[in-house]
């Protein structure tokens, strides 16, 4: 199936760029955080980066995936209000889960 850019409400345009931007930002600050873990070799810091790799790439990334194919298969309401927020809240819980781990790791390990 084809999708059709022009076709797409301009709110569409506008949230995908400012998802694209989250991801980015987010993907930058797990680069930092594993090249961390890489140079010291603390296991905080890799917990930290799963943590925030799940707040800021998996759910935007997910809420994107469901806004651009959701609308041209004609998916039911069930989708964008109650499965694409259920599925981003556990993404968040787990990745809030590992930062909170994260901070709690007693000495360098």
């Amino acid at each position: 199936m084809q999708i059709d850019l022009t076709s797409l409400p301009t709110q569409y345009f506008v949230l995908f760029v400012t998802f694209g931007i989250v991801i980015a930002l987010g993907l930058f600050i797990v680069y930092q955080a594993y090249q961390g873990y890489r140079r010291n070799g603390n296991r905080r810091m890799v917990f930290l980066a799963i943590g925030l790799a799940l707040i800021t790439v998996a759910s935007p990334l997910i809420a994107a995936f469901v806004a651009l194919f959701g609308l041209p298969f004609g998916s039911d309401g069930d989708i964008y209000q109650f499965y694409m927020p259920l599925i981003t809240s556990i993404l968040d819980i787990l990745g809030v889960g590992c930062i909170l781990y994260s901070l709690s790791i007693r000495g360098e390990s």
